[in-house]
């Protein structure tokens, strides 16, 4: 498992590239589950600025 801290466009082009499997919007953040298609599974953290975490999930 890989922790990458991300900033707002590589964010962005991760949600386009990405198979969308969840949302989850929160007052403080939201959180997508995504299927890359050759990052694999990815939990993307996302801040009120846009700027957030990649979490590349092993298989």
């Amino acid at each position: 498992m890989r922790l990458v801290e991300a900033e707002a466009a590589l964010i962005s082009d991760l949600k386009d590239e990405s198979e969308l499997i969840g949302e989850m919007r929160l007052p403080a953040f939201t959180v997508v589950t995504a299927r890359h298609p050759t990052l694999g599974k990815l939990v993307i953290v996302i801040g009120p600025d846009g700027t957030g975490a990649v979490v590349e999930a092993d298989e």
